[in-house]
């Protein structure tokens, strides 16, 4: 019986090997021919969802391959130097791509060498039906860069700088590598993380890797303007966020403001990197292929806050309450590039969330404005002079005649005293 029970388990331990080979992408050979995947199951079934599995498979790399096979000094096997080290788009990044790897080369081509000597490497020495060797490589964040470190051939702008924004992480001075998070620290995750395929599972990494804050005014006034503050954090990965290259994936923020279910507010905020082109320009967007120069780079860093600020004036007309919503969002094909390229648009993931109904105040009553009363001024009655009252006042409006009649009388006396002089003598 006990017989029997064990012919039962090899046959569905048979079965699921088949199924795994035929289902997934498929691994590289061991040096005897086998698939590594007929004895390393688990690897297998992680590796068939990672990005390394769809590396050669990609649409979108395809298109851009055979752009840049075009160009001079990337050569035919330019792009293939990492997505296809082994035999090209036949495989990928097989097994053997990272497991025969014993030098990481010149940082920023895919310069690396792989092994000849037929062995596996590890971590640690294990058991095998094929040569096995040790290498210490393989715990260093160094293996990694071999292909998450690269440089455009002729313009020599970063296209991929997961390496290096490592180097200057917490996580490199705290001495966590690459292999630490995105394989594990007891078993190896082949997937690399949540893996290529599984949406969801990415949009809950990333989650935990990004803390977001929302600073609601406590109301909401019709006709006035409505200011929303949030703080964003990179707080769990050792790279920026987005990494990699500018066709791998984008990410923003988005606020809406609705009444009611109907829209009166949107606006959206990209983070990642835009290239130029030779004449500086930058739209419509450039792919790695095309970048000349790096035009602007506005990502998470690793343990760096953002602060950003939404604003807008909540309608007069409206009454009761509005619902303001912030999501983080994700999605692995920038749209831009499904549009140039004609495929269909990758599902957007929704990585963070808050939300918020704020009470609406009417708008304060608007000031009238009226005009003053005039009021009466009371003039005091001037004196009457003795001129006026010699005249009896008829001489009002006639001032000249005062001042004309002291001086005729005057000069009268002047001429009566000369003449007088004048007789005596």
């Amino acid at each position: 019986m006990r017989k029997g029970w064990y012919l039962a388990l090899g046959a569905a331990l048979a079965t699921l090997v088949a199924v795994a080979l035929a289902t997934h992408p498929s691994s590289a050979q061991s040096p005897d021919g086998t698939p590594c995947g007929a004895c390393h199951l688990a690897q297998q079934e992680g590796y068939a969802l990672s990005a390394h599995a769809l590396a050669a498979q990609s649409e979108v790399f395809q298109v851009l391959a055979r752009e840049a096979s075009a160009m001079p000094n990337w050569g035919t096997d330019g792009c293939y130097r990492c997505h296809g080290p082994v035999d090209g788009a036949a495989t990928g990044v097989s097994c053997e791509a990272c497991h025969a790897m014993d030098n990481p080369g010149r940082l920023g081509y895919g310069d690396f060498r792989l092994a000849t000597d037929g062995a596996m490497r590890s971590t640690k020495p294990g058991a095998a039906p094929h040569a096995t060797a040790v290498s210490p490589l393989f715990g260093d964040s160094l293996f990694c860069a071999a292909c998450h470190e690269q440089y455009h051939p002729q313009s020599g702008v970063v296209l991929q700088g997961t390496y290096t924004e490592w180097l200057n992480s917490g996580a490199a001075r705290e001495g966590k590598t690459c292999q630490a998070c995105h394989m594990g620290e007891t078993w190896p995750n082949h997937a690399f993380g949540p893996g290529a395929r599984d949406d969801a599972a990415k949009g809950k990494a990333l989650a935990q890797a990004i803390a977001l804050e929302v600073k609601w005014p406590e109301t909401a006034q019709a006709g006035s303007p409505l200011t929303v503050d949030v703080r964003l954090e990179n707080t769990g990965a050792g790279h920026a966020l987005p990494t990699g290259k500018v066709e791998g994936s984008e990410m923003w923020l988005e606020m809406a403001a609705t009444v009611g279910g109907r829209v009166v507010f949107t606006e959206t905020l990209s983070y990642g990197v835009t290239y130029a082109d030779e004449k500086g320009n930058t739209t419509p967007p450039l792919t790695s292929v095309d970048a000349a120069g790096l035009f602007r780079d506005y990502r998470l860093l690793p343990g760096r806050a953002v602060q950003e600020r939404f604003v807008f004036v909540v309608p007069s007309d409206v009454r009761g309450q509005v619902d303001v919503e912030v999501r983080l969002m994700y999605r692995q094909t920038p749209l831009w590039l499904s549009e140039r390229l004609a495929l269909p648009a990758a599902s957007a993931v929704v990585v963070r969330r808050a939300a918020a109904s704020l009470a609406v105040v009417e708008p304060p009553p608007r000031p009238t404005y009226v005009a003053p009363t005039p009021t009466a001024t009371l003039v005091p009655t001037p004196t009457p002079s003795a001129w006026q009252a010699a005249t009896g006042g008829k001489a009002e409006g006639q001032g000249w005649l005062g001042p004309f009649f002291v001086v005729s009388v005057l000069l009268l006396i002047a001429v009566t005293a000369w003449a007088l002089r004048e007789r005596a003598v």
